[in-house]
């Protein structure tokens, strides 16, 4: 069983990761939502990662449709004609989008977690993403996201739990010091 914190906690880190990955150029001003279902939406594909633990996996969904816009959004350059992006250059760059929305999840948890480990990811046809409640996930939720340049995006969150799952979690706040340098 996954407790109500432990969703909403899930949750807010998606967001975070949506925000990351899908609105990469100006995250701030990347507005995401909730929404009910994606019985709407008209997308062709999915980017699927997954996070897993000991006590839950959890697997993300980015829907996505190879079209002008998508390409523009995610392989911007100096060429004007998105057209001359090669489906390879296209597809590598959606599956960074995925990578980096997993990534950050998978930073957030192992924060809570100490055993976290996450997936490449994989791209498929959107009707894999019909069969989600078949899996019997203890928390399913979908969202939305609107970028910068207008493009918008969905996404579903699937967590399947082994052993009841309860946490909270609270974003760290970025301490910003001016002047110094930090060597690495």
């Amino acid at each position: 069983m996954i407790s109500t914190r432990a969703r909403n906690s899930f949750d807010q880190m998606l967001i975070l990761g949506i925000k990351a990955s899908t609105g990469w150029r100006a995250p701030d001003a990347c507005v995401v939502e909730i929404v009910p279902n994606l019985n709407s939406i008209k997308e062709t594909n999915l980017v699927v990662v997954t996070v897993a633990s000991f006590l839950f996996r959890l697997s993300i969904f980015i829907y996505f449709t190879p079209d002008e816009a998508t390409r523009r959004h995610f392989v911007p350059g100096d060429s004007e004609d998105p057209a001359t992006t090669t489906d390879q250059i296209f597809f590598d760059a959606i599956r960074e989008c995925g990578n980096i929305c997993c990534g950050t999840l998978n930073r957030e948890l192992v924060s809570v977690f100490p055993h976290v480990a996450m997936s490449t990811p994989n791209i498929v046809e959107r009707e894999c993403g019909n069969h989600l409640e078949s899996l019997n996930g203890g928390h399913l939720q979908h969202f939305r996201a609107l970028t910068e340049d207008g493009k918008q995006f969905f996404a579903t969150l699937c967590v399947r739990d082994y052993a009841n799952v309860d946490f909270e979690w609270v974003m760290a706040e970025v301490a910003t010091e001016s002047g110094e340098m930090e060597f690495f």
